[in-house]
């Protein structure tokens, strides 16, 4: 997701334009966010961005996919998340 919050130059994009690029998935301000990314490095740069943007509940999964993965009973889904 942290590169649609992004503009060619590496700056966040504008409270307007990450609340649009959130709302093509369903997120509003009021939607709880829980993000991950392999390791939970890259996903602070996307909690930054959503929190400064106005959404309220952003959490960061700190185990992220590094930890999910490991335990077999835990699912998961495959395909595009949206």
């Amino acid at each position: 997701m942290l590169r649609h919050l992004l503009h060619e130059q590496r700056l966040f994009k504008s409270r307007e334009e990450i609340l649009a690029e959130c709302a093509t998935v369903g997120i509003t301000p009021d939607t709880p966010v829980i993000i991950y990314c392999f390791k939970g490095a890259r996903a602070s740069n996307t909690f930054v961005a959503l929190e400064e943007a106005g959404i309220r509940d952003v959490r960061i999964y700190f185990g992220s996919w590094n930890e999910w993965s490991r335990e077999a009973a835990l699912p998961i889904e495959e395909g595009r998340p949206y």
